[in-house]
């Protein structure tokens, strides 16, 4: 398949693109981003320039790019910016020869909505933390909390508060804010997979050990069948189609709560695909009609991993270098501690 991916600058482009190639059916794989200094151009087949997601033209410029490459498959990241405005274009898409891999618009306007999804939560009798909508009425009450957008991804806008006078701090001035109880607990995610509205096919928990900017840098896969169980529940219950990334927290007593839900590929896709499930490799199974068996359970538990730097090098000549790749151990040389 000619497949094209959106916010070709972000980890997860970059995650989708390794599990593309790792698949091995995508005969022809780009990237588009608003920024032309994308490090994932050096290893796809071409990279497009588009306008921000907020730009009006932003639509229709992925169009035309999906025109003109004779793209199969458009795989939008961005939740909060890109899929409404190309959900508006579905049918030019389709007329184009390609498919547009959004939800339909009612999920995305019911889990992109941390509020309206607080409500989706608890109107099901789901473990969640407690949310409210900011106002002047408000009285809050229950500390530490989190101050959060309404919509957004990546922790950003997000400030944690321990009291009532940093709580009025971090709203003044702001609007369309919700606030919602911190929960204690270790942190994870759970890449799912729906291959139909309230089927899910694979639930692969991965606790967050250290996080940067909202994506994990450190994690480390799970097999838990608490975690594993609600996290599909909220996907199937929800009718989404395809993957998502379900967050919560797993208290000391081993009750999980959920605190939201993406209805995309997360960050950190790698570690999920090096636990044996490449969800890349499912979302193609879904486009060309292929049945996918029921994967719940069978990833590989205790895979951990760190993230590292790397570089791309674009030279005056507008070629693209990777820069020299660390080199893995073998396991003969010693093994160096510090005491």
């Amino acid at each position: 398949m000619r497949i094209m991916i959106s916010a070709g600058g972000t980890v997860t482009a970059q995650s989708v693109v390794k599990a593309l190639r790792e698949d091995g059916r995508a005969a022809y794989i780009a990237v588009c981003d608003m920024d032309e200094l994308t490090a994932t151009k050096a290893f796809v087949d071409d990279f497009v320039l588009v306008p921000p997601a907020s730009s009006p033209a932003f639509g229709a410029a992925c169009l035309d790019a999906v025109r003109r490459a004779g793209i199969e498959l458009f795989v939008p990241l961005i939740v909060e910016r890109e899929f409404l405005p190309l959900a508006a274009l579905r049918k030019e898409f389709a007329a184009a020869g390609c498919r547009l891999w959004v939800p339909p618009e009612r999920i995305v306007e019911a889990i992109g909505d941390k509020l309206a999804f607080a409500g989706f939560l608890r109107e099901r009798n789901i473990p969640s933390p407690e949310t409210a909508a900011v106002h002047g009425d408000l009285v809050w009450d229950r500390f530490p909390a989190y101050v959060k957008p309404r919509r957004g991804s990546g922790s950003v806008g997000t400030t944690r508060v321990e009291g009532a006078r940093a709580y009025r701090d971090a709203i003044a001035g702001r609007e369309d804010l919700i606030v919602q109880e911190a929960l204690s607990g270790r942190e994870f995610t759970v890449d799912c997979f729906a291959s139909h509205p309230g089927r899910v096919v694979a639930a692969v928990p991965r606790e967050r050990i250290a996080i940067k900017a909202g994506v994990s840098v450190k994690g480390r896969t799970y097999r838990d069948e608490t975690i594993e169980r609600i996290a599909a529940d909220v996907v199937e219950k929800s009718g989404l189609v395809g993957p998502a990334n379900v967050q919560g927290m797993l208290a000391g007593d081993g009750s999980f709560s959920i605190i939201e839900m993406n209805p995309r590929f997360s960050g950190t896709l790698a570690l999920t695909t090096a636990a044996g499930i490449n969800f890349a490799g499912l979302l193609l199974d879904c486009v060309q009609g292929i049945d996918v068996p029921d994967l719940r359970g069978r990833h590989l538990a205790g895979v951990s991993m760190a993230r590292y730097w790397s570089e791309v090098f674009e030279m005056p000549d507008g070629s693209l270098r990777p820069g020299t790749p660390l080199g893995a151990r073998t396991g003969d040389e010693p093994t160096y501690s510090i005491v």
